[in-house]
């Protein structure tokens, strides 16, 4: 059956259950405590509305959502494995995520493995593809920064040493990689570094550098930002043109390429969070509200169905109850945002466990980009979880016991590239 079905389990074979006894360090979340698992596997009914019930919500709506409508199916579940095989075919075959890279949770795994790591995704077995980048010269210099359709977007150091490197950017499914002029910008003025590629629209890549004010000592505001086009094979450097005071809330936060815009979350002006917006060429400029600015964690963005998705926990007037909820942005002109879904939480973690606390016990790894699934990690032993948006059901896999986020969802490309290239 499909992954994305909502009659069948959306996930493989039950693990384990969470394992109790911990004790955590105080919530900072106030009376933000979550039930915690204690099934591996459960089936709820579904917590949405009915599905003919639709509205356009305000950040402070608090309303529940309607249903999700009908996901698409794994294509590749009916393709021969003949066909699966062969890379003339696989080229020509929509792509489903194969698993998620990740990073290393411990530092001393540098010097002992590959710092590219790879997950698969559950249900699927691992892809024919090299996930390690052993390909690229030296990889254990290798430092991956994001993922986005199919390619990787790594500094590659050029000595053990020191910290001078160049920007690589590669496809693990074909072993084809180049790496890209310098952008005359020294490390400490960078803030984050991302990647842009949408091959639906065009064969060309993009890369984000965001500058920092580096005068400032904590927290920097965003100054500017230099875009490399692998179409003109240079560099442009544009000043940043938001209309407020914008920051990174977290260099390991998901940035989300879409519409040939990169979105990423924000701090704005010192006291909200945002979306920040930027087009390919650092002429559009926008920062929207997040739907809930009083979420009790940082937002999640992804793109999910060929839309750009938002996730939170937010708690009810109550003081009590704690929901996840799920927006989807309708429109950049008016800037709305769209209540897809929302669930109180004991449908997804069970009974109460005072010593499970939010902030410190979960972790957002990703949003399935063509069902409405949400994977995320629970609990002390880093506990690999999905929800099914649609069906209501949890289940627990094992998963990448050994990471830290980012997670990025990787779909492999088998097209080639003009401008991958040594």
């Amino acid at each position: 059956p499909s992954l994305c079905s909502t009659a069948s389990p959306p996930c493989p074979t039950p693990w384990i259950a969470l394992a109790r006894g911990r004790k955590a360090a105080p919530c900072l979340v106030s009376r933000a405590r979550l039930p915690t698992v204690t099934a591996a596997w459960r089936s709820r009914g579904s917590p949405t509305t009915s599905s003919s019930r639709s509205s356009r919500v305000s950040r402070s709506s608090r309303s529940a959502a309607s249903s999700a409508s009908p996901p698409t199916g794994w294509p590749s579940s009916t393709t021969p494995s003949t066909a699966k095989s062969s890379p003339e075919h696989r080229k020509k075959l929509p792509q489903t995520p194969a698993g998620f890279f990740y990073g290393s949770a411990t530092t001393s795994d540098w010097l002992l493995k590959s710092p590219v790591r790879f997950a698969d995704f559950p249900g699927r077995c691992s892809p024919p593809i090299d996930t390690s980048c052993a390909f690229l010269p030296n990889h254990r210099r290798v430092h991956l920064l994001d993922c986005c359709s199919g390619l990787l977007l790594c500094r590659w150091y050029v000595s053990a040493q020191g910290d001078e490197f160049h920007y690589v950017v590669c496809n693990p499914a074909t072993h084809k990689w180049t790496v890209l002029p310098d952008s005359g910008k020294a490390t400490s003025e960078v803030a984050t570094t991302r990647l842009g590629f949408d091959p639906a629209v065009s064969s060309h890549f993009y890369v984000f550098e965001f500058r920092n004010e580096h005068d400032q000592l904590w927290d920097p505001d965003i100054v500017g930002v230099a875009e490399y086009s692998s179409e003109t094979g240079g560099w442009v450097h544009k000043e940043k043109k938001w209309n407020a005071d914008i920051r990174i809330i977290n260099r390991q936060s998901a940035s989300v390429f879409l519409n040939g815009y990169l979105h990423f979350e924000a701090d704005c002006r010192g006291i909200s969070p945002c979306l920040a917006v930027v087009d390919t060429k650092g002429e559009t400029w926008m920062n929207i509200d997040v739907p809930d600015a009083d979420g009790l964690l940082d937002g999640f963005i992804q793109r999910s169905q060929g839309r750009l998705h938002y996730a939170n926990f937010q708690q009810d007037e109550d003081g009590v109850t704690i929901r996840l909820v799920v927006y989807v942005l309708e429109d950049y002109q008016s800037r709305e945002w769209k209540l897809k879904h929302s669930v109180d939480t004991s449908y997804i973690f069970g009974e109460t466990d005072s010593d499970f606390c939010l902030d410190k016990d979960f972790e957002w790894i990703a949003i399935h980009p063509e069902c409405n699934m949400i994977f995320f990690n629970v609990g002390w032993f880093i506990t690999f979880t999905c929800y099914n948006m649609d069906s209501g059901q949890v289940k627990l896999i094992s998963g990448p016991v050994d990471g830290k986020p980012p997670y990025m969802p990787y779909v492999p490309l088998y097209a080639e590239l003009q401008s991958l290239h040594i």
